[in-house]
Protein backbone atom coordinates (compact mmCIF):
# COMPACT_ATOMS: atom_id res chain seq x y z
CA UNK A 1 0.00 0.00 0.00
CA UNK A 2 2.97 2.37 0.77
CA UNK A 3 4.63 1.56 -2.48
CA UNK A 4 1.68 2.71 -4.57
CA UNK A 5 1.33 5.84 -2.54
CA UNK A 6 4.79 6.54 -3.50
CA UNK A 7 4.55 5.37 -7.05
CA UNK A 8 1.01 8.10 -7.47
CA UNK A 9 2.93 11.23 -5.63
CA UNK A 10 5.80 10.69 -8.27
CA UNK A 11 3.06 10.42 -11.14
CA UNK A 12 1.27 13.56 -9.67
CA UNK A 13 4.68 15.58 -9.50
CA UNK A 14 5.89 14.68 -12.84
CA UNK A 15 2.43 15.81 -14.48
CA UNK A 16 2.65 19.31 -12.84
CA UNK A 17 5.64 19.68 -13.92
CA UNK A 18 4.61 18.95 -17.62
CA UNK A 19 1.99 21.07 -17.32
CA UNK A 20 3.55 24.47 -15.99
CA UNK A 21 5.01 26.20 -18.79
CA UNK A 22 8.60 27.74 -18.28
CA UNK A 23 9.36 31.13 -19.03
CA UNK A 24 10.42 30.48 -22.52
CA UNK A 25 7.57 28.82 -23.36
CA UNK A 26 5.52 32.09 -23.35
CA UNK A 27 4.38 33.38 -26.43
CA UNK A 28 6.67 35.86 -28.04
CA UNK A 29 5.35 39.02 -28.77
CA UNK A 30 5.65 40.08 -32.80
CA UNK A 31 6.76 43.68 -33.22
CA UNK A 32 4.61 45.75 -35.78
CA UNK A 33 6.52 46.53 -38.93
CA UNK A 34 7.71 50.19 -39.68
CA UNK A 35 6.77 52.19 -42.47
CA UNK A 36 9.34 53.84 -44.17
CA UNK A 37 8.52 57.80 -43.75
CA UNK A 38 9.49 60.14 -46.83
CA UNK A 39 9.19 63.87 -47.71
CA UNK A 40 7.36 64.38 -51.69
CA UNK A 41 10.61 66.06 -53.01
CA UNK A 42 12.58 62.39 -52.18
CA UNK A 43 10.49 60.19 -53.84
CA UNK A 44 11.35 59.03 -57.11
CA UNK A 45 9.44 59.70 -60.16
CA UNK A 46 7.78 56.79 -60.02
CA UNK A 47 6.66 56.80 -56.65
CA UNK A 48 5.42 60.59 -57.27
CA UNK A 49 3.40 59.26 -60.21
CA UNK A 50 1.64 57.60 -57.42
CA UNK A 51 0.46 60.86 -55.51
CA UNK A 52 -2.36 62.45 -56.79
CA UNK A 53 -3.59 66.05 -56.41
CA UNK A 54 -7.24 68.08 -56.54
CA UNK A 55 -6.71 72.07 -56.62
CA UNK A 56 -9.83 73.86 -55.65
CA UNK A 57 -10.43 77.71 -55.67
CA UNK A 58 -13.57 79.09 -54.02
CA UNK A 59 -14.26 82.70 -54.32
CA UNK A 60 -14.20 84.55 -50.77
CA UNK A 61 -16.26 87.93 -51.18
CA UNK A 62 -15.10 88.50 -47.53
CA UNK A 63 -12.03 89.80 -49.52
CA UNK A 64 -11.51 93.13 -51.62
CA UNK A 65 -10.34 92.34 -54.97
CA UNK A 66 -11.76 89.27 -55.54
CA UNK A 67 -9.85 87.04 -53.80
CA UNK A 68 -10.40 83.11 -53.75
CA UNK A 69 -8.98 80.92 -51.50
CA UNK A 70 -7.81 77.30 -53.02
CA UNK A 71 -8.09 73.85 -51.05
CA UNK A 72 -5.82 71.15 -51.67
CA UNK A 73 -6.67 67.46 -51.89
CA UNK A 74 -3.41 64.44 -51.63
CA UNK A 75 -4.14 61.05 -52.09
CA UNK A 76 -1.01 58.80 -51.17
CA UNK A 77 -0.87 55.88 -53.80
CA UNK A 78 2.68 54.76 -52.56
CA UNK A 79 3.77 52.51 -49.56
CA UNK A 80 5.49 55.21 -47.90
CA UNK A 81 4.27 57.41 -44.82
CA UNK A 82 4.05 60.92 -46.91
CA UNK A 83 5.34 64.04 -45.13
CA UNK A 84 5.17 67.84 -46.96
CA UNK A 85 6.42 70.97 -45.07
CA UNK A 86 2.77 72.57 -45.83
CA UNK A 87 4.66 76.17 -46.54
CA UNK A 88 6.69 75.19 -49.28
CA UNK A 89 3.37 74.58 -51.40
CA UNK A 90 3.18 77.56 -54.13
CA UNK A 91 0.89 78.94 -57.05
CA UNK A 92 3.48 79.95 -59.59
CA UNK A 93 2.12 82.40 -62.51
CA UNK A 94 5.82 82.83 -64.74
CA UNK A 95 9.47 82.70 -64.32
CA UNK A 96 9.80 86.43 -63.83
CA UNK A 97 5.96 87.17 -61.58
CA UNK A 98 6.27 86.76 -58.44
CA UNK A 99 4.51 83.31 -57.13
CA UNK A 100 1.71 82.92 -54.46
CA UNK A 101 2.90 81.40 -51.57
CA UNK A 102 0.95 78.99 -49.26
CA UNK A 103 -0.17 80.46 -45.70
CA UNK A 104 -0.23 76.96 -43.90
CA UNK A 105 2.68 75.83 -41.67
CA UNK A 106 3.89 72.88 -40.26
CA UNK A 107 4.12 69.35 -41.56
CA UNK A 108 1.04 67.40 -43.48
CA UNK A 109 1.61 63.49 -43.03
CA UNK A 110 -0.50 61.21 -45.52
CA UNK A 111 -0.48 57.47 -44.49
CA UNK A 112 -0.08 54.48 -47.50
CA UNK A 113 -3.18 54.96 -49.28
CA UNK A 114 -4.99 57.43 -47.36
CA UNK A 115 -6.35 60.56 -48.59
CA UNK A 116 -6.05 64.21 -46.11
CA UNK A 117 -7.57 67.90 -47.71
CA UNK A 118 -6.16 70.87 -46.37
CA UNK A 119 -8.48 73.65 -46.13
CA UNK A 120 -7.35 77.44 -47.62
CA UNK A 121 -3.62 76.30 -48.39
CA UNK A 122 -3.59 80.11 -50.58
CA UNK A 123 -6.14 82.31 -49.84
CA UNK A 124 -4.95 85.73 -52.68
CA UNK A 125 -4.91 84.20 -56.09
CA UNK A 126 -7.82 85.99 -58.47
CA UNK A 127 -9.50 84.96 -61.25
CA UNK A 128 -7.15 85.10 -63.50
CA UNK A 129 -4.73 82.29 -61.84
CA UNK A 130 -7.22 80.23 -63.01
CA UNK A 131 -8.27 81.50 -66.34
CA UNK A 132 -4.52 81.59 -67.76
CA UNK A 133 -0.72 80.28 -66.65
CA UNK A 134 -0.54 78.87 -63.61
CA UNK A 135 1.15 75.79 -62.30
CA UNK A 136 0.89 74.32 -58.91
CA UNK A 137 4.04 73.72 -57.22
CA UNK A 138 5.99 71.96 -54.27
CA UNK A 139 9.61 73.88 -53.49
CA UNK A 140 10.09 74.44 -57.24
CA UNK A 141 8.63 74.23 -60.51
CA UNK A 142 10.78 70.61 -60.59
CA UNK A 143 7.78 69.32 -58.60
CA UNK A 144 5.05 70.37 -60.38
CA UNK A 145 1.77 69.09 -59.24
CA UNK A 146 -0.99 70.41 -61.37
CA UNK A 147 -1.46 73.24 -63.91
CA UNK A 148 -4.18 76.11 -61.73
CA UNK A 149 -6.34 76.29 -65.24
CA UNK A 150 -9.96 75.84 -64.91
CA UNK A 151 -9.03 75.57 -60.27
CA UNK A 152 -11.91 77.14 -59.95
CA UNK A 153 -14.80 74.99 -62.34
CA UNK A 154 -16.79 72.11 -60.10
CA UNK A 155 -13.79 69.71 -60.51
CA UNK A 156 -10.88 71.53 -59.98
CA UNK A 157 -7.30 71.18 -61.20
CA UNK A 158 -6.26 67.74 -60.75
CA UNK A 159 -2.56 66.17 -61.55
CA UNK A 160 -4.35 64.76 -64.29
CA UNK A 161 -4.42 67.32 -66.67
CA UNK A 162 -0.35 67.39 -66.52
CA UNK A 163 -0.83 65.64 -69.92
CA UNK A 164 -3.05 67.73 -71.62
CA UNK A 165 -0.87 69.03 -74.60
CA UNK A 166 -2.68 72.57 -75.16
CA UNK A 167 -2.11 73.16 -71.11
CA UNK A 168 1.91 71.99 -71.36
CA UNK A 169 2.26 74.47 -74.42
CA UNK A 170 1.03 77.38 -73.15
CA UNK A 171 2.64 77.20 -69.83
CA UNK A 172 6.03 76.28 -71.27
CA UNK A 173 5.59 79.28 -73.25
CA UNK A 174 4.66 81.99 -70.43
CA UNK A 175 7.44 80.21 -68.09
CA UNK A 176 10.38 80.76 -70.89
CA UNK A 177 11.82 83.70 -71.06
CA UNK A 178 11.60 85.48 -74.50
CA UNK A 179 14.26 84.01 -77.09
CA UNK A 180 17.17 87.22 -77.20
CA UNK A 181 18.20 86.21 -80.66
CA UNK A 182 16.42 88.50 -82.52
CA UNK A 183 17.20 91.13 -80.81
CA UNK A 184 21.17 89.91 -80.27
CA UNK A 185 20.80 90.10 -84.61
CA UNK A 186 19.39 93.63 -84.40
CA UNK A 187 21.48 94.94 -82.30
CA UNK A 188 24.50 93.26 -84.35
CA UNK A 189 23.19 95.12 -87.05
CA UNK A 190 23.66 98.32 -85.28
CA UNK A 191 27.07 97.98 -84.12
CA UNK A 192 28.24 96.81 -87.23
CA UNK A 193 27.41 99.24 -89.76
CA UNK A 194 30.22 102.20 -89.60
CA UNK A 195 29.63 105.75 -88.27
CA UNK A 196 29.50 106.96 -92.10
CA UNK A 197 27.11 105.08 -93.44
CA UNK A 198 24.74 105.58 -90.14
CA UNK A 199 25.15 109.16 -90.65
CA UNK A 200 24.03 108.68 -94.07
CA UNK A 201 20.77 107.13 -93.68
CA UNK A 202 20.31 110.12 -90.93
CA UNK A 203 20.70 112.37 -94.17
CA UNK A 204 18.63 110.39 -96.06
CA UNK A 205 15.56 110.01 -93.48
CA UNK A 206 15.71 113.95 -93.14
CA UNK A 207 15.21 114.55 -96.81
CA UNK A 208 13.31 111.48 -98.15
CA UNK A 209 11.77 108.54 -95.31
CA UNK A 210 12.95 105.47 -95.86
CA UNK A 211 10.43 102.04 -95.41
CA UNK A 212 12.76 101.04 -92.47
CA UNK A 213 12.69 105.11 -90.63
CA UNK A 214 8.78 104.92 -91.87
CA UNK A 215 8.35 101.86 -89.43
CA UNK A 216 10.52 102.92 -86.96
CA UNK A 217 8.45 106.21 -86.38
CA UNK A 218 5.45 103.90 -85.91
CA UNK A 219 4.07 104.14 -82.61
CA UNK A 220 3.87 101.96 -80.17
CA UNK A 221 1.15 99.11 -79.70
CA UNK A 222 -0.71 99.44 -76.22
CA UNK A 223 -2.52 96.78 -75.78
CA UNK A 224 -5.50 97.36 -72.92
CA UNK A 225 -7.78 95.29 -73.01
CA UNK A 226 -9.14 91.53 -74.89
CA UNK A 227 -10.81 93.11 -77.68
CA UNK A 228 -7.64 95.16 -78.60
CA UNK A 229 -5.40 91.24 -77.74
CA UNK A 230 -7.92 89.65 -80.33
CA UNK A 231 -7.99 92.44 -83.33
CA UNK A 232 -3.57 91.96 -82.95
CA UNK A 233 -4.44 88.13 -83.23
CA UNK A 234 -6.40 87.99 -86.02
CA UNK A 235 -4.16 88.19 -89.19
CA UNK A 236 -1.54 86.01 -87.59
CA UNK A 237 -4.12 82.98 -86.89
CA UNK A 238 -5.99 83.58 -90.14
CA UNK A 239 -9.62 84.59 -89.14
CA UNK A 240 -11.37 87.45 -87.63
CA UNK A 241 -11.41 88.88 -83.99
CA UNK A 242 -14.97 87.56 -83.54
CA UNK A 243 -13.94 84.42 -84.08
CA UNK A 244 -11.12 84.53 -81.05
CA UNK A 245 -11.07 84.35 -77.81
CA UNK A 246 -8.78 85.73 -74.98
CA UNK A 247 -8.24 85.25 -71.35
CA UNK A 248 -5.08 87.45 -69.46
CA UNK A 249 -1.74 86.32 -68.27
CA UNK A 250 0.64 87.96 -66.22
CA UNK A 251 2.27 90.46 -69.47
CA UNK A 252 -0.92 90.44 -71.32
CA UNK A 253 -3.51 87.92 -73.20
CA UNK A 254 -3.60 84.32 -74.93
CA UNK A 255 -5.92 84.47 -77.85
CA UNK A 256 -7.00 81.66 -79.87
CA UNK A 257 -10.23 80.62 -81.18
CA UNK A 258 -13.54 80.27 -79.37
CA UNK A 259 -13.51 77.12 -77.34
CA UNK A 260 -10.53 75.90 -77.16
CA UNK A 261 -6.70 76.88 -75.56
CA UNK A 262 -4.95 79.82 -76.86
CA UNK A 263 -2.88 79.36 -79.94
CA UNK A 264 -1.16 82.76 -79.69
CA UNK A 265 0.30 85.51 -76.62
CA UNK A 266 -0.56 89.07 -77.50
CA UNK A 267 1.84 91.29 -74.93
CA UNK A 268 0.83 94.79 -73.64
CA UNK A 269 3.42 96.29 -75.89
CA UNK A 270 1.86 94.85 -78.94
CA UNK A 271 4.06 91.49 -79.55
CA UNK A 272 2.50 88.28 -80.53
CA UNK A 273 4.38 85.19 -79.32
CA UNK A 274 3.60 81.83 -80.38
CA UNK A 275 4.16 79.04 -78.46
CA UNK A 276 5.80 75.92 -79.80
CA UNK A 277 3.79 72.98 -81.54
CA UNK A 278 5.10 69.15 -80.53
CA UNK A 279 2.56 68.13 -83.30
CA UNK A 280 4.12 70.47 -86.02
CA UNK A 281 7.76 70.53 -84.52
CA UNK A 282 7.44 74.14 -84.43
CA UNK A 283 9.31 75.78 -81.80
CA UNK A 284 9.00 78.99 -79.75
CA UNK A 285 8.85 82.22 -81.71
CA UNK A 286 7.90 85.66 -82.14
CA UNK A 287 5.41 86.73 -84.84
CA UNK A 288 6.31 90.21 -84.94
Amino acid sequence: MLKKMVIFGLLALTMAGCGSPSANDKPKSTSSVEIASKYYHQLDKKEQSMVFFTFKAVADDSQDGGKYIVDMKVRNGTKSQLKFDLSKFILSTSNTGTPIKSVKHGDLTIAPMRTKTVTGLFDSATAANFNGVGEFCYLSRDFLLAYSYGADKAAGATTDNLKVASLIAQNKAATQKPSASAVSTQSQAATSAPASEASQQVSQASTQPTQQSQASSAPVHVVNSAEQAMQIAAPFLNTTASALRATPVDDGWQVGPKMTYADVIVHYNGRVFSPANPATGQPDHWLN
